[in-house]
């Protein structure tokens, strides 16, 4: 029987359920140790099929889902993968050159980008958005006193962050906007999307953004920047348009059929396609 402490930070165990105990052994016991990332993935999967969730209804079931023992278990994964915090690590050496004084890390789990952020940044704001967060997230970030969780953005931010977020969520053109509305004029969203069937919780009827999301961010008033590991960073202008984004959107959606069995699902085609139908412009 795996002992925990050998594994899970004191700091973290010490705020774990019995009942996320228990989770964390018997997947420990199975893997010898921690899962590796595709085993990640089908621990998920496992949960949303026993669950018997559905993409088209965003119902109690999902809600179930999200609260579940392995997004705890993916938190704790993260921080010792390595690919995940090269990624963070190459995250933070871009925000760091932006210098900003207020980041929200929007859906940031259990904050270890904010972590390594305020380290570099110990005189910034950092905020990990997350309406309820895991008290062992809490306890892990207390040695950083410029990071705080928040349940909602407040005010105005320099610099916001999504990771992993929009691929999850039934209206990511509405949620783009009511966060980039906390984005001060020619502030900077830095985005990671994985619009693909790597999990099930990925929502596939958003599949189509995999080709059409820089047009409809273009759209709505965020004009897509620099790319950062598999990220992109988004500068905002003083208009933010979200009808418009929604056109785009629809436009790819209908477009994707036609595409999505080409390589890269055909989004460079698209792109191209979306920007000289809606004269879209490039800066």
């Amino acid at each position: 029987m795996t002992d925990l402490a050998t594994l899970v930070p004191a700091v973290a165990l010490q705020q774990l359920t019995l009942e996320e105990q228990v989770y964390l052994r018997e997947i420990f016991d199975r893997f010898d140790g921690y899962p590796k990332l595709e085993q990640v993935w089908q621990l998920m999967d496992e949960q949303w099929v026993a669950l018997g969730c559905d993409p088209e209804h965003m119902d109690d079931r999902v809600a179930r889902f999200y609260r579940h023992p392995v997004w705890m278990l993916n938190g704790l994964f993260i921080e010792q993968h390595l690919l995940s915090m090269e990624n963070r690590v190459a995250f933070t050496y871009w925000v760091v050159a932006h210098r900003p004084t207020r980041v929200a890390d929007f859906g940031g789990g259990f904050g270890g980008l904010a972590r390594l952020i305020g380290q570099a940044l110990p005189d910034a704001q950092i905020e990990v958005v997350e309406p309820y967060p895991h008290a062992a997230a809490i306890a892990i970030s207390e040695d950083a006193p410029n990071v705080r969780f928040v349940p909602k953005l407040t005010g105005d931010y320099d610099l916001l962050i999504a990771t992993d977020v929009f691929e999850h969520v039934p209206d990511p053109l509405g949620l783009a906007l009511e966060t980039a509305e906390h984005l001060r004029v020619d502030g900077q969203y830095l985005i990671a999307n994985c619009f693909q069937p790597v999990i099930l919780c990925h929502l596939p009827q958003l599949f189509y953004f995999n080709m059409g999301w820089d047009s409809a961010m273009r759209a709505l008033g965020l004009v897509p920047g620099d790319r950062v590991e598999y990220a992109r960073a988004y500068r905002r202008l003083e208009k933010l348009d979200v009808a418009e984004a929604r056109k785009v959107g629809d436009f790819a959606r209908r477009l994707y059929p036609w595409f999505q069995y080409l390589p890269g699902h055909g989004k460079l085609i698209g792109e191209v396609l979306l920007g000289a139908f809606f004269g879209l412009r490039k800066s």
